[in-house]
């Protein structure tokens, strides 16, 4: 757990700005020598937590997911096998394993959390409980059973704890975060919270702590498929956190970008380069949100050759895996000459509303599932309100909204798993890769770098024979 990872370079003129913002001569930043250091302070390293936790979102996890859960399509070079043949291995997602642990990660995370602990800033130590949750919840997510209580530390060869215990530790740091938060004691991280920027009011401190509700009813969901006889509980406690959570797109947690080179938002970045047109639209989610005059289209995708929208389908190969002239271009702003400074949406009003409707359908509420279904639809401006809508019909409206706002997040895969909503036709692989059984692949392989260090670490035979390739949490296919 020992390898270094590069992340993200955050920019001279952020931190800049940054220092612009309040008076840091306050507790670590009192006592270290600006002209002779001996280590990152704390504001430095979490500069740097944030940038990477940003890119672990966007980056190959991300356009992974895309493609699986057919919100995007691979056409070119190595985006076809991933996509069309899911040719993977436990290098694939290497980076992305350590980007949890190392540089920026968890090891830093912990850092920041001992100098604000002794520094007595409860402000600064549970806004850094929130990354670390959020940090370690995504890699359960992905991975199931993960490193985590020796994670951290001089044990070489972590073991690996289990996904529900994770998911246990992650509620106790979230509640522990809105704990600290909600004492005001300390500045907090000030201007180098790359979130809510400059705003060091009690207004802050409320939408983290929103947030960290928001982020509690999400993984509490996680939790719902492996423990059905508790379902009901489970939603009523998901309803009660969601119910403090993120109240309006004013609070969402938006990923920082700038129109600076380094700050460009990922996604964005790869649609610049020369694969850009490697990856495009994909017909699953163009037909949906074609069918509902989904004002979003310009936002998510280009025009195609006959200009309008269409997508690739992944079961109609083109001659030569050449591009359907049906097929339009990627794209997630509404500008598309400012998509480079688009702040990415990883936690967002709009998700908690959906959360709510989920929860309160599933618990036979489906006048509030209703409500808080229209509230999500009505950020877009989608037509409507929806009227008289209950049962089955009602939980396929809320999945599917929540497929189509979630474009571009790792969090619909976890929905799919969860309700395998919408109905995807994985690619048939035939005898590329028999042993996906013919469905979507249910998790990511461990990283193969990790593997040959840590004999914790299950080896790629085993892992496809385990649960069916699916995480603990995950307890049956999708059709």
């Amino acid at each position: 757990m020992t390898r270094m990872i590069k992340v993200a370079a955050v920019s001279l003129s952020l931190a800049l700005a940054a220092a612009g913002c309040g008076n840091f001569l306050t507790g670590d930043k009192l006592t270290n020598d600006p002209n002779n250091p001996s280590q990152a302070t704390a504001l430095q390293l979490f500069l740097g937590v944030q940038s990477n936790m940003f890119s672990a979102q966007e980056n190959t996890v991300a356009m992974t997911v895309c493609m699986w859960m057919q919100q995007c399509m691979g056409v070119g070079g190595r985006f076809v096998d991933q996509f069309a043949h899911y040719t993977v291995n436990e290098f694939s997602w290497d980076g992305n394993w350590f980007q949890v642990y190392t540089g920026g990660g968890l090891v830093d995370l912990r850092k920041i959390e001992a100098t604000e602990r002794t520094a007595g800033d409860s402000v600064f130590l549970g806004i850094a409980k929130i990354w670390e949750a959020f940090d370690m919840g995504v890699a359960a997510d992905l991975w199931g059973d993960v490193p985590y209580t020796d994670a951290v530390g001089s044990n070489p060869t972590p073991g690996l704890d289990a996904q529900a215990s994770v998911y246990a530790a992650v509620q106790t740091l979230l509640s522990e975060a809105i704990t600290e938060l909600s004492s005001g004691q300390g500045p907090g991280p000030l201007g180098a919270d790359l979130v809510y920027e400059c705003d060091t009011s009690l207004a802050k401190r409320a939408r983290w702590i929103a947030v960290a509700h928001t982020l509690k009813a999400r993984f509490l969901l996680h939790t719902i498929e492996a423990n059905p006889g508790t379902k009901a509980t489970i939603y009523g406690n998901a309803i009660t956190e969601a119910n403090s959570g993120i109240a309006s797109p004013a609070g969402d947690l938006l990923a920082f970008h700038s129109p600076a080179t380094s700050e460009r938002n990922i996604w964005y970045q790869f649609q610049t380069t020369t694969f850009g047109q490697d990856v495009v639209a994909v017909k699953a989610l163009v037909d949906i949100m074609k069918a509902r005059s989904d004002p979003r289209l310009p936002e998510y995708f280009g025009v195609n050759g006959g200009g309008g929208y269409g997508g690739e389908d992944p079961n109609v190969p083109q001659p030569g895996d050449s591009v359907s002239p049906l097929s339009g271009s990627l794209r997630m702003c509404p500008t598309p000459s400012s998509c480079g400074a688009f702040r990415q949406p990883l936690v967002t009003y709009q998700e908690n509303e959906l959360i709510l409707a989920e929860a309160y359908n599933q618990t036979s509420q489906d006048v509030l599932a209703l409500q808080h279904l229209n509230n999500a639809r009505a950020v877009p401006g989608l037509p409507g309100p929806l009227v008289g809508i209950t049962g089955a019909a009602l939980l396929d409206s809320i999945m599917t909204e929540k497929y189509v706002t979630l474009f571009e997040n790792i969090e619909v895969w976890n929905d799919y798993r969860r309700m395998c909503i919408p109905a995807l036709t994985p690619f048939n692989t035939g005898s590329v890769n028999p042993i996906w059984r013919g469905k979507i692949p249910g998790r990511l392989y461990y990283s193969g770098s990790e593997m040959n260090v840590n004999p914790n670490i299950p080896g790629p035979s085993t892992q496809v024979a385990t649960n069916g390739f699916r995480n603990p949490d995950d307890t049956a296919d999708c059709p």
